[in-house]
């Protein structure tokens, strides 16, 4: 019990928990107007049971390549069968689809376009190249939009501007951290972006949306009169974003895509939900946004394994 309970564990990435979370606050405390509701809870909760669910469905569907370059996987190392894995994930997102409509009936429905982009992405778009890291992010990036909806039935303006700014935040993440495994992927043929269009053209297209993420999300302090305290969230992640990229762009190897992999993550959990400031003040951010940074860098030092 304790090894299965384990391997799932291993499986669903739990260090990354606060990804789907940070991507679903903005437009839940958005539409709630900054009110932390038992509503916003249950759709926090979606959100990170979906994203479990997907990471489940990406080793499902990779398993067969992971015996050849991740043989310690739990299911190459054969602590899980295939048909567990199949059946955890199905069932949480079937339970995401319920929870979904129980908040609302727009919600429900983006949750089933959640479910659909998530499977068409580890089925088929991650081996695709420049398609994986295009739809992935806009599954990110459209949490957003079910914050909102799951709490008011409702997109506000402002929502918009979080889903287009943790798109392509995300996107540039993506092309960048699929480097730490860009050897293992070649040799078992999964066509990432930089295998498909060039290491530089790559790392272009990944420097200009991670770019153009940060100027829109600082858009609506000038087209909205939002005030200028949630800018020290874009700031911080700005920092970790840049320190941890440059040694990629200087040499583009599997250590420094995995640095990138880090402060990615360390840059998302500050960057994604830095429009919750549109409604709450800078110290109220702040004990939303540090505690998921904290916790986040503590596991990832404490499992010491790859995410």
């Amino acid at each position: 019990m304790m090894i299965t309970l384990k391997a799932f564990l291993e499986l669903i990435r739990y260090p990354l928990f606060a990804i789907p979370i940070a991507a679903t606050m903005p437009g839940a405390l958005i539409a709630s107007e900054g009110r932390i509701t038992g509503r916003v809870g249950v759709t926090l909760l979606i959100a990170l049971l979906g994203y479990f669910a997907g990471m489940m469905k990406n080793d499902y569907f990779h398993h067969g390549q992971d015996a050849v370059v991740n043989p310690h996987r739990p299911l190459p190392s054969h602590r899980l069968t295939p048909r567990q894995v199949l059946i955890a994930a199905s069932s949480t997102y079937i339970l995401c689809v319920i929870l979904g409509f129980l908040l609302h009936f727009k919600a429900g429905l983006l949750v089933i376009a959640l479910v659909m982009i998530s499977h068409c992405y580890n089925a088929i778009f991650k081996e695709r190249g420049i398609w994986g890291s295009i739809s992935l992010p806009v599954g990110i990036g459209l949490l957003n939009v079910f914050g909102a909806l799951a709490v008011s039935g409702e997109v506000p303006r402002l929502v918009w501007y979080a889903f287009a700014a943790t798109t392509l935040y995300d996107c540039g993440t993506h092309i960048t951290t699929t480097f730490k495994d860009i050897e293992r992927d070649k040799r078992v043929g999964i066509t990432t972006t930089p295998v498909q269009v060039g290491v530089k053209p790559a790392l272009a297209i990944s420097a200009v949306a991670t770019v153009c993420a940060f100027v829109v999300a600082a858009l609506p302090h000038w087209l909205e009169g939002v005030g200028w305290n949630y800018i020290v969230w874009i700031f911080c992640a700005l920092i970790a974003t840049s320190v941890t990229r440059l040694p990629l762009y200087l040499e583009a190897n599997e250590k420094n895509g995995y640095r990138a992999l880090k402060g990615s993550m360390i840059g998302a959990v500050t960057f994604f939900p830095c429009l919750i400031g549109a409604k709450i003040s800078v110290w109220q951010s702040a004990l939303i946004i540090l505690p998921l940074l904290f916790i986040t860098l503590v596991l990832l030092q404490v499992t010491k394994r790859e995410v």
